[in-house]
């Protein structure tokens, strides 16, 4: 059932950060995205008019009530797929993510997700209601590499490792146009604040008033053709759609990229007819984490793993160039 608190939202206090910290003092926790939805939902009583939103910040001292929504019951169904993995022990393992698999349950997913597919697959995954076994995640239309947990302290060493940024993680990205993108890349990253399902990238930090974040990789190998440039990058952060809004920012989309790229006006610009363009269609979003390096952290000795590229990078190329 839903619950009601009652708060009273200090002057000059930012609406979203005073929730989570007077939701914690209560026992409860919530992820500034659900806390964001909430607030943006109606889920804040008290607020001026016009001013239900995150960064709100009021003069003076005022009483709200906020709603915390009814927990969602997430019946995880294993489902056989076949994951293919790469490596396995007691602790972890490697697996190859498909494109167009959600990692985890979440809005409007099915139960189709890697973690259906998983609880198929192992007889021991992290303990979690949503997420059992994540680390970390890929993009829906990602294909590449993932690292899973089979026990709790396996996850957490791994975050911890993520966090201290002791994993490498390369991708292969095919993005439109004979480009040369600078080695190395530092900005900042925060959502679309005209688009809350994009990320947006920058050299400086944003001028608004909203929460963002550092964004950091290398572009370690560009390779030119005709109408596209195949890139080997690194990630020294690990952002929500980094590689995309990065690759965005510079004007060099991936190719298939429906969120960040413009397919339908590149194959216009380079004269791609309507055959080739349905066939390009099928290549998917091309970008793909084929490299993991890291060392083991109960083992004390390096794993690092690769896969060949998918076949659909060569026809693609093969249709542009």
């Amino acid at each position: 059932m839903e619950k009601q608190f009652r708060f009273e939202l200090p002057a000059g206090e930012r609406l979203d950060r005073f929730l989570a910290a007077a939701l914690a003092a209560q026992g409860i926790t919530l992820s500034r995205s659900a806390i964001q939805r909430q607030i943006e939902q109606g889920g804040v009583e008290g607020l001026p008019a016009g001013q239900a939103k995150v960064g709100f910040r009021p003069k003076r001292p005022i009483a709200i009530q906020f709603t915390l929504p009814a927990s969602r019951e997430h019946r995880l169904v294993p489902i056989n797929v076949g994951i293919p993995v790469l490596y396995e022990d007691e602790y972890l393992a490697i697996v190859h993510k498909p494109p167009g698999m959600t990692v985890h349950p979440g809005a409007g997913t099915g139960n189709d997700t890697l973690v259906h597919a998983l609880l198929g697959q192992f007889n021991r995954l992290s303990p979690h209601d949503e997420r059992p076994g994540i680390v970390h995640r890929l993009d829906r239309d990602t294909e590449g590499l993932m690292l899973i947990a089979k026990t709790e302290e396996a996850r957490q060493r791994l975050s911890e490792s993520f966090a201290n940024r002791q994993i490498q993680k390369r991708y292969a990205a095919l993005v439109w146009g004979r480009v040369t993108l600078p080695e190395k890349v530092s900005g900042y990253i925060w959502r679309d604040l005209k688009n809350r399902k994009k990320m947006r990238f920058a050299e400086e930090p944003p001028q608004q008033p909203t929460r963002f974040r550092s964004a950091d990789l290398l572009v370690t190998e560009q390779e030119r053709y005709k109408s596209a440039t195949q890139l080997t990058i690194e990630l020294i952060t690990g952002r929500t759609h980094q590689i995309r809004a990065t690759l965005a920012h510079f004007h060099a989309p991936l190719i298939g990229d429906r969120l960040y790229g413009d397919d339908a006006g590149k194959c216009r610009l380079y004269k791609i007819g309507k055959a080739r363009r349905e066939k390009l269609a099928q290549a998917g979003m091309l970008l793909v984490a084929n490299s993991l390096a890291f060392k083991h952290p109960f083992k004390r000795r390096m794993l690092e793993y690769s896969i060949e590229l998918p076949a659909r990078f060569s026809a693609a190329l093969a249709l542009l160039d």
